[in-house]
């Protein structure tokens, strides 16, 4: 029988340090950027401005569930790096993952709802929610869709170590 082929420790370390990057940046947008946006927003139009800290509480959460989900994907290249992918662990981090796309989609509905609802923002903002639905289901749907398939091979694999 073939020797399972496991992704070069070098691969893993690429991928782990590219998600330390996008933490930081993540951080930078939570804590500069998110801030500085809501408050020129909220200086060209006064009208909205009362949406300021709304808005700002919802793009914080959405970032959130952003760094929530590249954690769970960190923890799932550890157990890939360890080959223990194929465990109860890595259905818990699918899991997260999958709630992390679900809550941060839930968000952005509720975001292009209040928009559409309120006639606030120009259409361009009206199609880049609409857009981020969109993918937002489709990753939840897709993730979904690879935790039954992580489910399966975990079951073939339990099933040839008791043959074995």
């Amino acid at each position: 029988m073939a020797q399972a082929q496991h992704p070069h420790p070098a691969v893993i370390l690429v991928l782990k340090s590219l998600m330390v990057l996008l933490l930081v940046f993540a951080a930078a947008i939570q804590i500069w950027l998110l801030p500085a946006i809501s408050a020129d927003f909220a200086a060209d139009a006064p009208e909205f401005a009362y949406l300021r800290i709304p808005y700002l509480i919802v793009c914080e959460l959405l970032m959130v569930g952003f760094d929530a989900a590249l954690i769970a994907i960190w923890r799932l290249l550890s157990l890939v790096a360890s080959s223990s992918v194929f465990s109860d662990a890595a259905f818990r981090w699918v899991g997260l993952i999958i709630g992390c796309i679900s809550f941060d989609t839930a968000l952005v509905i509720g975001l292009l709802a209040h928009n559409l609802i309120a006639s606030l923002g120009p259409p361009i903002l009206v199609i880049a929610l609409t857009i981020l639905t969109v993918v937002g289901t489709a990753l939840t749907l897709l993730m979904i869709v690879m935790r039954g398939l992580l489910a399966a091979a975990t079951a073939q694999r339990e099933e040839l170590e008791e043959v074995i």
